[in-house]
């Protein structure tokens, strides 16, 4: 009995402890710029697999609209306050580029183990219910300060693209190693892809992250106890 109402009481301090480690954590101002890469032939680059769903997370923190005053944590800063304008700019003036989601906001960042995912969900929602982008992005530090996004991009497939994906995907290679240009594979109206690469980062650096049909540009800022 005595053994188990210790163990309650550690508990306890446990989880009254964690919003302390979130005040004593630095803070970061994280900008995130995510656009789509739209042009059909990069769809031949590789196979695509036919299902995946964006995993639900309910420890995720969603971010708040922007609001006058002092910002709070996790809290879209305004329009005015964004970094990648004129990257944006240059992205959307490429026909074949889209973007999806361009925002920022300030956190604390904690070790990996207390660290809380940031959910994204942006663009058009499509005909099977999908945002056009959802997941989650974390941010941590331990002896490095690290970026971990795990963002699933949905798109609708028109005939041209479905004909560009067929093609690639129905052709294979029998034991002689002759070409079979009729696998019988299904060609799903919509395409869903995850960009999911951990990466080390230095704070105050322009970062990006590439995938055939999306792109990441990152830029975190250390922030001051008194901007926070």
């Amino acid at each position: 009995m005595k053994k188990a109402a210790l163990t309650l009481f550690t508990l306890c301090l446990f989880i009254l402890s964690l919003p302390g480690r979130a005040q004593e954590a630095p803070w970061y101002q994280v900008e995130v710029l995510i656009f789509a890469n739209e042009d059909p032939d990069v769809l031949d680059d590789e196979f695509w697999p036919e299902t995946l769903s964006v995993p639900s997370l309910p420890d995720a923190v969603e971010l708040a609209g922007p609001s006058g005053g002092l910002q709070h944590p996790y809290t879209l800063l305004p329009e005015d306050d964004l970094i990648f304008i004129a990257e944006r700019r240059r992205i959307e003036s490429y026909s074949s580029f889209r973007v999806l989601f361009h925002g920022s906001w300030r956190q604390p960042v904690t070790s990996e183990r207390y660290a809380q995912p940031v959910h994204i969900r942006a663009g058009q929602v499509l005909d099977n219910g999908l945002y056009e982008l959802d997941g989650y992005i974390t941010v941590d530090k331990g002896r490095y300060l690290h970026f971990r996004p795990d963002l699933y991009h949905s798109r609708r497939l028109s005939p041209a693209e479905s004909s560009v994906l067929r093609s690639f995907e129905q052709q294979g290679t029998d034991d002689s190693g002759h070409v079979n240009v009729d696998s019988g594979l299904h060609i799903p109206d919509f395409l869903t892809v995850n960009l999911r690469q951990g990466r080390r980062m230095r704070s105050k650096e322009v970062h990006y992250l590439d995938h055939p049909l999306m792109g990441v540009l990152v830029l975190m800022l250390p922030l001051e106890k008194t901007s926070q």
